[in-house]
């Protein structure tokens, strides 16, 4: 395979570089610097193509990551909030009642809720929800537990729903969720979904889902129809081998080479990154240093203390 004939038209790394420093400075809000880059390019040591290639494969991947700011989060909880109020509208039948009247019936019959654990991010995203569209506080509930009879509508609230299938966390808290209530209507609000999660839980539970951006097959950094590699296709097969290699060389419990369910994501937000998203940029064990944030979720007891030095 002759690699310097199939890189002959690739973007330098001087090039690339300097797209993703633009983008540093204008979307990610100088969140990367020159050194965080060069820290995270030291992870790539020449095993699956000569360095020099690995290191623009590397940098092109990055190139492409979405980062989703605050400003743009406080933006899609906004929309989400729109999208909802014109499905709620779109069932009224307004020669009985006004808009108005309607809606304030909905959400005095509603509560919503996050369906990890209070301090996980559809817990967060819950929190930029209600400031954006000045919502009161007596709306929103933090368990499932303390939903009383007179609430009609159970509105879940999620950063991403990604994973397709019974392993998806949606369709897991969802099959517990609509056994416990099953007279309640369950509305899904999310930013980001996959096309298959979304069709998916559409066809399996009886609930509407409102997502902001549905990702489809273009969004995969590896698929064939992949927007990342549409001016380089010949360069797709040897990118995946490459970042599966790493991912395997991570080795991630749980998580497979290219992101949970094969994700081949290249996205992430401000205070984290989904883990169906390519680990070699969220990676943080057996040595790996990451370029993005992942807080794993740590459902297990453990100390709170960690060799801190009290003066």
């Amino acid at each position: 395979m002759d690699l310097a004939k199939l890189f002959e038209d690739f973007p330098s790394e001087e090039e690339l570089l300097n797209i993703i420093m633009h983008a540093s400075t204008t979307v990610w809000e100088s969140e990367l610097v020159e050194k965080d880059i060069e820290n995270w390019l030291n992870n790539f040591t020449g095993d699956v193509y000569e360095l020099k290639h690995e290191r623009l494969l590397a940098l092109w991947l990055l190139s492409h990551f979405t980062y989703y700011n605050q400003h743009e989060v406080r933006h899609l909880c906004r929309v989400i909030y729109s999208d909802l109020l014109h499905l709620i509208v779109n069932g009224l039948d307004t020669s009985k009642t006004s808009v108005d009247d309607a809606i304030q019936f909905f959400f005095s019959k509603s509560n919503i809720i996050s369906p990890e654990k209070t301090s996980g991010s559809g817990g967060f995203i819950a929190y930029y929800f209600r400031h954006e569209n000045r919502l009161p506080m007596t709306l929103f509930n933090f368990s499932m537990e303390n939903i009383n009879d007179s609430i009609e509508n159970i509105i879940l609230i999620d950063d991403v729903t990604m994973t397709k299938g019974e392993l998806g966390q949606m369709h897991r808290f969802l099959t517990g969720a609509t056994a416990k209530y099953p007279k309640k209507k369950f509305y899904l609000l999310t930013l980001l979904s996959s096309e298959a999660a979304f069709n998916h839980l559409k066809s399996t539970f009886n609930l509407e889902i409102v997502t902001a951006i549905k990702l489809d097959d273009r969004d995969k950094a590896f698929h064939p129809e992949s927007d990342i590699f549409s001016s380089f296709k010949t360069l797709t097969d040897l990118a995946q081998k490459f970042a599966e290699h790493y991912g395997k060389k991570i080795n991630i419990p749980d998580v497979e080479p290219l992101g949970f369910g094969n994700g081949q994501y290249t996205f992430g937000f401000f205070y984290n990154t989904p883990d169906n998203s390519l680990p070699i940029f969220w990676g943080q064990i057996n040595g790996w240093t990451p370029i993005l944030r992942r807080y794993h979720k740590n459902y297990r007891t453990q100390t709170y203390l960690h060799h801190e030095r009290f003066v």
